[in-house]
């Protein structure tokens, strides 16, 4: 990011005027990118600590004071919108003719930025892009308000959690009423509005739908349905002839998830979804088999989506060197035995009482600040839930299995369990033990089983790299040598924690005390650990906090597994 003295002339006197209008408790730090509508500034808020996205509108394209009163409208509205998928809108100002809206900055880039760094998405990502923007869409129509310039550039990616967020609501509102026709802005969105948009049209939610159609064909493709040098040239192109297919393209997509991206993209608004439920039950049922998935390092095979792939340092880079996946089924453990007084099963593994660290001080994410923790001892399970484990849970208690046909392998993992339903298993495979029953596990006792007992921190492989951590200053033991565990086992031997499935925990999501605030509405979110396989390796870390609905859709959960725990008799 340039300095503000190396700015063009023009940016340059538009940070300024910017920083006059904040006032002394900001400052202008840069330019995060611009186009012909608005110029987006870095801004650090002096008085909270804390990075903004500032995006200023092109003065010279707004001069009628009814569209800046209505902007200032429309604003208010979308500073209502409260969603884990939507960037939050933390202020709107207007100083004379500047009009400027203020967003958290989002480190990761957009998902235009991915796109031309590595090409089409896996499989999965693509679905899992298109289940939360389709869900962000949902909760905005549900309000009224339509987003009408839905497109990768509009779509930032979650540094810390991978997770979609949505931005810009509403500004194509404003583009529309001040007749923004200028070609390099028209030309760079047409490709995504709607035909009855190119016709003049403003149409309603379905615009948004048909947008998503193209932003979900860009990213399983790489390629846009339909190209052309000017919105002219893209409508007759469209009357011409329909685009081919997904699977045309790229063969490995399902076709439960060709059939939507063709369904969105009807000319007709009435031949698409209707709302983005629809859109979002499609993806449900239609993606709950076996599936195409694209391997992290670009290497295409068949897999179901039960399969697992662990990624990550330590042994996972001779692996990666091969040229071949280590795919990660659950550790063969010792019989089950019945629970003896107090005591854990041979399929769990227990963890001392004692003051565990939690969190990171490092992270740039959510998992900040470091802070002290005090257990009591527990039980957590050596390996995730399997298929098998699963489907002996659905025939003694009547519950359904998540999947349409039995998977191949049932020693996968199993996924695709909603939090309830993962809280019953818990609860009934170690319904009989003493001093408490199954559970799923509270994030911090996950994280405790990661990091090792006795209040030891034990170093984890990270990114490729030993992460150590030593509390023997503090007391509270000493850290063992950085390489001495598996890829994915802890040093109290519970197995394929890291980079296999994500794992469900008891946790509600919410700030750390002391750490970055979060939007109340995660609160409705459940913590998940671990990353799954297409976590990137940076990330694959003990800390790593990801979350889910509690109910999500198939799609949202296919990465997300079972790992339970239990309390033991007298805790200490």
């Amino acid at each position: 990011m340039p300095p503000l003295a190396e700015l063009p002339k023009e940016q340059r006197q538009l940070a300024e005027r910017l920083q006059a209008a904040l006032g002394a408790g900001f400052a202008v730090e840069g330019v995060l990118g611009s186009g012909g509508f608005a110029v987006v500034f870095r801004v650090r808020d002096l008085g909270l600590k804390r990075e903004l996205a500032v995006k200023v509108l092109n003065p010279d394209m707004i001069t009628s004071s009814t569209v800046r009163e209505r902007f200032q409208r429309e604003a208010e509205t979308i500073a209502q919108l409260s969603h884990p998928n939507i960037v939050p809108l933390h202020f709107v100002g207007r100083h004379e003719d500047l009009l400027y809206l203020a967003m958290p900055c989002v480190q990761g880039g957009t998902l235009a930025d991915r796109l031309k760094e590595s090409g089409p998405l896996p499989i999965a990502s693509a679905v899992r892009v298109l289940t939360e923007v389709a869900s962000a869409l949902g909760y905005a129509h549900q309000r009224g308000i339509v987003h009408r310039d839905v497109k990768p550039q509009n779509v930032l990616l979650d540094a810390d959690s991978g997770h979609c967020l949505v931005s810009d609501f509403g500004i194509a509102r404003t583009q529309d009423s001040a007749a923004l026709t200028s070609s390099g802005l028209i030309v760079g969105t047409a490709a995504y509005l709607s035909p009855e948009q190119l016709n003049g049209e403003r149409g309603d939610s379905r615009v948004d739908l048909y947008a998503l159609g193209v932003l979900g064909y860009e990213i399983l493709t790489g390629k846009l349905p339909v190209e052309g040098p000017s919105p002219a040239a893209i409508m007759m192109r469209r009357m011409t002839g329909k685009p081919p297919s997904p699977s045309a393209v790229r063969a490995e997509v399902p076709a439960a998830l060709d059939r939507a991206i063709v369904k969105c993209l009807a000319p007709e608004a009435g031949d698409r979804f209707q709302t983005s439920g629809e859109l979002l039950a499609a993806l449900d049922s239609g993606l709950s088999g076996a599936t195409s998935m694209v391997m992290p390092w670009g290497r295409s095979r068949r897999v179901t989506r039960w399969t697992r792939i662990a990624i990550g340092a330590g042994a996972a880079v001779l692996v990666l060197g091969l040229g071949t996946a280590r795919l990660i089924r659950s550790r063969q453990v010792q019989a089950e035995l019945p629970a003896s007084s107090g005591g854990a099963r041979a399929d769990l593994v227990v963890i001392a009482a004692g003051e565990y660290q939690i969190g990171s001080g490092t992270d740039p994410g959510r998992a900040r600040p470091a802070h002290f923790v005090r257990l009591d001892s527990f039980a957590i399970a050596r390996r995730e839930a399997t298929v098998r484990d699963y489907a002996a849970f659905a025939r003694g208690s009547g519950a359904a299995v998540p999947w349409t046909s039995p998977p191949a392998d049932s020693s996968l993992p199993v996924t695709m369990v909603s939090w309830a339903d993962a809280d019953r298993f818990c609860a009934w495979r170690y319904r009989e033990a003493q001093g408490g029953g199954g559970r799923l596990p509270t994030e911090e006792e996950w994280e405790a089983a990661a990091r090792g007992a006795s209040g030891r921190i034990a170093p984890w492989p990270a990114g490729g790299a030993g992460v150590r951590a030593n509390l023997a200053s503090a007391g509270r033991g000493s850290a063992a040598p950085v390489g001495s565990y598996p890829l994915g086992d802890s040093p109290e031997g519970v197995s394929d924690l890291l980079g296999n499935v994500w794992e469900w925990t008891s946790s509600p999501m919410a700030a750390y005390p002391g750490g970055p605030a979060m939007a109340d509405s995660l609160r409705n979110y459940r913590v998940i650990r671990g990353g799954a396989f297409d976590t990137a390796d940076r990330e694959a870390t003990p800390w790593l906090r990801g979350y889910s609905r509690p109910a999500g859709t198939a799609a949202e959960l296919a990465h997300t597994g079972i790992r339970c725990a239990r309390s033991l008799a007298g805790g200490r």
